[in-house]
This record gives C-alpha cells, sequence and structure tokens, in this order.
C-alpha cells in the first residue's frame, strides 16, 4: 500500500511538473507540440520503408499545396524531394531517441543564437516556429521547425542561411 502511494505521488507529481512547464505556452504552440510529438512517435515505432506518406501527409505534415499542385512533374518531384529531406527529421528521431528528443517555441531561446534570424527577417514566422533539442542538452538547440499556422502541422524542418538572409526550405521551393 505504502508503495502505492509513492507511485502515484510520483505520478502526480510528474503530471504536474510537465504540465506547469508548458502553462505559459499559448493554445497553437500547444497544438504544435501534439503534432510534433505524435510525428516523433510514428517515426519511432516505424522502420523508414512503413512509414506511410498518406499518414504523414493527413495528420503531420502540411503538404496540401504540393498534392493540389496540377503540374504532375513538378508535384512528382516535390514527392521525391520529400524523401530525401525528411530522412534528416528520421535521423534525428533515431539518433537521439524518442525519450531525449524534446522541443519548445523559439521564443524560449531568445538569449541563443537560435533566435537571431527571428529578430527581423523571420519575425513574422516566430509564432509557429519550434526550437528541438537533446533533452540532457536543453541549452544546445539542435534545430528549428516551423508549423503551418491553420494546421498545426509541420511545414519545414531546415532553416538555411544565405548570405546573412534566413529562410526556411519548403517544398514549394523546390
Amino acid at each position: 500500500m505504502k508503495n502505492k502511494i509513492i507511485f502515484l505521488s510520483l505520478i502526480f507529481f510528474l503530471n504536474f511538473s510537465l504540465h506547469a512547464q508548458k502553462s505559459d505556452w499559448t493554445k497553437t504552440e500547444l497544438l504544435n507540440y501534439k503534432t510534433l510529438a505524435n510525428l516523433a512517435t510514428y517515426v519511432s515505432k516505424h522502420k523508414n520503408n512503413k512509414l506511410s506518406k498518406e499518414v504523414l501527409f493527413k495528420n503531420y505534415i502540411y503538404f496540401d499545396y504540393v498534392l493540389n499542385d496540377t503540374v504532375v512533374e513538378r508535384k512528382e518531384s516535390r514527392i521525391q524531394h520529400f524523401d530525401s529531406l525528411f530522412s534528416r527529421f528520421k535521423n534525428i528521431v533515431n539518433r537521439i531517441g524518442i525519450k531525449n528528443l524534446d522541443a519548445k517555441p523559439v521564443r524560449f531561446y531568445k538569449n541563443n543564437e537560435v533566435y537571431k534570424p527571428f529578430e527581423n527577417e523571420l519575425q513574422k514566422t516566430e509564432k509557429n516556429v519550434f526550437v528541438y533539442f537533446d533533452k540532457r542538452k536543453p541549452h544546445s538547440p539542435l534545430g528549428t521547425l516551423l508549423f503551418e499556422e491553420k494546421s498545426n502541422k509541420l511545414i519545414a524542418w531546415i532553416l538555411l542561411n544565405q548570405g546573412g538572409y534566413h529562410y526556411f526550405l519548403t517544398f514549394n521551393l523546390l
């Protein structure tokens, strides 16, 4: 009985701690985080060749503008590019492990180098951007993630810097 009480107390404490950590998040941030957590879980549970693009595009990744493209060659080319670019995301999940991977809104990194692009040219996207990191090194961001505003789906996971100008690599650029 004593062990049961200790166990329940521990669960309550952990649950309260997790809730307290996200109590200052916006509704949109919570929805984006949920999408990301579900995507990472889906990726970690399936081998590379078992990932369904249909499931990815329906639930986690904003790809509507590509799928609705009327130019067949461009659409097929972008889908092929997706495979190679998404492998970067899969590799991060697999390398770090689902238990060690986490993310926060970029606004929590205002004192970090990763935030600089969001002070100027990417300021409008800041509310839809997350920083992902290894939980063992939370102050060392690994990268940024851009979410689509209306669907809360992931739209880009590669931030490019060309000559001091930053932009997210989205599939309409390919």
